[in-house]
C-alpha cells in the first residue's frame, strides 16, 4: 500500500517538474531583431531610451530593420487621501511612440499610452518634494519602458 502511494507521488512530482520547466527556456523573442531607438534629448526620454535598450537587448550586429520614435511626458495633479485628511501628488507618465520599418517607411503601429499614477505626498520643504518628484519619474520611466517591451513584442510577433 505504501509503495503504491510512493510511486504516484513521484510519478506526479516528475510531471509538475516537466510543465514546469518548460517555460524557463523561452529566449527574448526580441533578441533577434535589430531596433533603433530614437527619443527627444532631454533627461527624461533619454532615460527612457536607456531603459528601452536594456530591456530590450537587441541584435546589435545586425542592420536595424525598424525604428521607433518614443518620447516620454509626465502630468501631475493633486488629489485627496482616501481619508481626506492629506494633499496627495498624483503623477502619470504618457508615452507616444510610433513603430517603423526601415526599408518601405511604412508605419507598423502607432499610438500612446498612459502609466498608472504613481502617489507622493506633498512636503513642506522643497528639496524632497523635487526629490521625490525625480524618483517618481524614474520609477514611471521604467515601468513605460517594460509596458512598451510588451507592446513591440506583440506587435512584432503578429508580423511574423
Amino acid at each position: 500500500m505504501f509503495f503504491k502511494y510512493k510511486t504516484i507521488f513521484i510519478i506526479l512530482i516528475i510531471l509538475l517538474s516537466g510543465c514546469s520547466l518548460n517555460n524557463s527556456y523561452h529566449q527574448n523573442e526580441l533578441g533577434n531583431v535589430s531596433i533603433l531607438i530614437e527619443t527627444p534629448s532631454d533627461r527624461d526620454n533619454v532615460l527612457l531610451r536607456e531603459n528601452l535598450k536594456r530591456l530590450i537587448n537587441t541584435n546589435q550586429k545586425s542592420q536595424s530593420k525598424y525604428k521607433l520614435d518614443a518620447s516620454i511626458s509626465y502630468n501631475s495633479s493633486e488629489t485627496l487621501s482616501v481619508r481626506g485628511l492629506n494633499v496627495l501628488n498624483s503623477t502619470k507618465a504618457t508615452i507616444n511612440y510610433r513603430l517603423v520599418e526601415i526599408d518601405t517607411e511604412k508605419v507598423i503601429k502607432s499610438g500612446s499610452f498612459n502609466s498608472f499614477p504613481a502617489l507622493s505626498s506633498s512636503s513642506s520643504s522643497l528639496y524632497s518634494n523635487e526629490i521625490a518628484r525625480g524618483h517618481i519619474k524614474d520609477r514611471l520611466n521604467l515601468v513605460s519602458a517594460q509596458k512598451m517591451k510588451l507592446i513591440l513584442k506583440v506587435t512584432l510577433s503578429r508580423l511574423n
